[in-house]
């Protein structure tokens, strides 16, 4: 039981690296590096079943997006963070990203 609570710790704790290490390299205007490791955290989620981490990543990976004028991307990967939430039960945050669906309004 121990060995398997460390291993669900270390798993949740690699993917939130991932995201802080994406979001530290967008601070800093590394796009290219910030790129790879927001689809790192996704898929390390994805992979370990965290829907939570997996909205998550894929929220603020669309803001990254939105925020670097690829508006197309970021609707995508909101769509999924929406669709990841409201499998969560997160209804309302999922409801407060739909704003951001509309290629116009991802501004």
């Amino acid at each position: 039981m121990h060995l398997m609570l460390c291993s669900l710790i270390f798993t949740t704790s690699f993917t939130e690296a991932y995201l802080l290490q994406a979001e530290e390299q967008f601070c800093e205007r590394n796009f290219d590096a910030a790129e790879r490791l927001y689809d790192a955290a996704i898929l390390s989620a994805k992979t370990h079943k965290f829907v939570n981490e997996q909205a998550l990543s894929n929220e603020l990976a669309g803001h990254f997006y939105r925020d670097t004028g690829r508006k197309i991307k970021s609707v995508n990967y909101f769509t999924r963070a929406f669709e990841n939430y409201n499998e969560w039960g997160a209804v309302a945050k999922a409801t407060s990203l739909t704003k951001y669906f509309e290629i116009g309004d991802a501004t």
